[in-house]
């Protein structure tokens, strides 16, 4: 750790972007942070099932196929990240690592944000904490349920791991009787969708939970920064190959929106500073909407690094915008983000 060659920056941090899409706008985001903290390094996780990765000849941003199908919540969202923190300490052996997804864009100037997590220590992020006791029959437990997700033990059928999934009048009638039962029997099995994923999973409740009132369940956003002190136990002891919080999640639904703020939580709170995406909710999507340029003003006043969700075309204006609000000051316009 220490001074890289191409800032003034004390700081070494080093940026994992995970991708799957839209090589063109994640290279000219992994360009942006590096034309915002000349010193950083930025290591592309890409996905390559359905598009080509990113090329880039800028010795300060690598691209690695890691070969894992991150289907939206799927355990290998973890993985992957796990894996690329991994090589991004290898390669760049960084004070602070941030985990960004190929939608996101700087919304600050990414060096003064770096030495404010780096002062503040530990880890950035959102978490909350998750309490819910399940009930025999037709009402639900108190609490939120979202803890079932992790205190139980999901699995799919065959069919269900195949992506087969019949609409007949028939598999309809079973759904029903299957999600009334279900229901019913919420504290030994439960069942879940994951529609934007692979669907259908049964969950059984463990008999031995893993989560207790000294080290609770946490849900949080992926996106997350962790400084050098932190970033090695996760690596070494939370996430190690045989840890029993890997083989835990391993076995949970939507797994990235907990393990790591959970095992990050088991030793430390978050810092306190702002979360590392500002983002714009779509509540009839369920989803982060697209900013364009009538965002500036929220994006760069919410004092989060970075802003989601951007894309092509209908967030040109936005990402020139904060190119120029961003921009290290040390670099002219050739050195500057631009759109392929």
């Amino acid at each position: 750790m220490g001074t890289g060659a191409d800032t003034e920056s004390d700081i070494t941090s080093a940026y994992v972007i995970l991708s799957h899409s839209e090589p063109k706008q994640v290279l000219r985001l992994a360009r942006a942070i590096v034309a915002s903290s000349p010193g950083a390094r930025v290591l592309i996780a890409h996905d390559a099932r359905s598009t080509a990765p990113p090329v880039s000849d800028d010795h300060r941003i690598r691209v690695h196929q890691h070969g894992l199908a991150t289907d939206w919540g799927s355990w290998e969202l973890v993985e992957a990240a796990l894996r690329s923190f991994a090589l991004a300490r290898s390669w760049a052996d960084p004070d602070l690592v941030c985990l960004v997804s190929g939608g996101d864009y700087p919304a600050a100037p990414l060096q003064e944000w770096e030495r404010q997590a780096v002062a503040m220590g530990g880890w950035t992020g959102l978490r909350r904490e998750l309490r819910y006791a399940p009930r025999w029959g037709r009402r639900r437990g108190e609490g939120d349920d979202t803890l079932t997700r992790y205190d139980y033990r999901w699995l799919q059928t065959p069919a269900a791991r195949a992506g087969i999934r019949s609409d007949g009048a028939v598999a309809r009638l079973w759904r029903r009787v299957r999600d009334a039962l279900m229901l019913r029997l919420e504290p030994a099995i439960s069942t879940r969708t994951v529609e934007r994923g692979r669907g259908v999973y049964y969950g059984f409740r463990r008999r031995r939970p893993r989560f207790t009132a000294s080290h609770a369940c946490y849900a949080g956003s992926q996106w997350i920064a962790i400084t050098r002190d932190l970033l090695d136990p996760l690596l070494d002891e939370d996430f190690a190959p045989r840890a029993s919080l890997r083989r835990l999640y391993r076995q949970t639904i939507i797994p990235d929106e907990s393990a790591l703020v959970t095992a990050l939580s088991w030793r430390r709170p978050p810092s306190g500073l702002p979360p590392i995406s500002h983002i714009a909710w779509d509540r009839d999507r369920d989803q982060p909407r697209v900013l364009d340029e009538s965002d500036f003003s929220a994006v760069t006043e919410s004092g989060s690094p970075f802003c989601r969700k951007v894309e092509r075309g209908p967030s040109d204006g936005l990402m020139d915008m904060l190119d120029a609000a961003t921009r290290h000051p040390g670099r002219d316009a050739r050195s500057s983000p631009r759109p392929l």
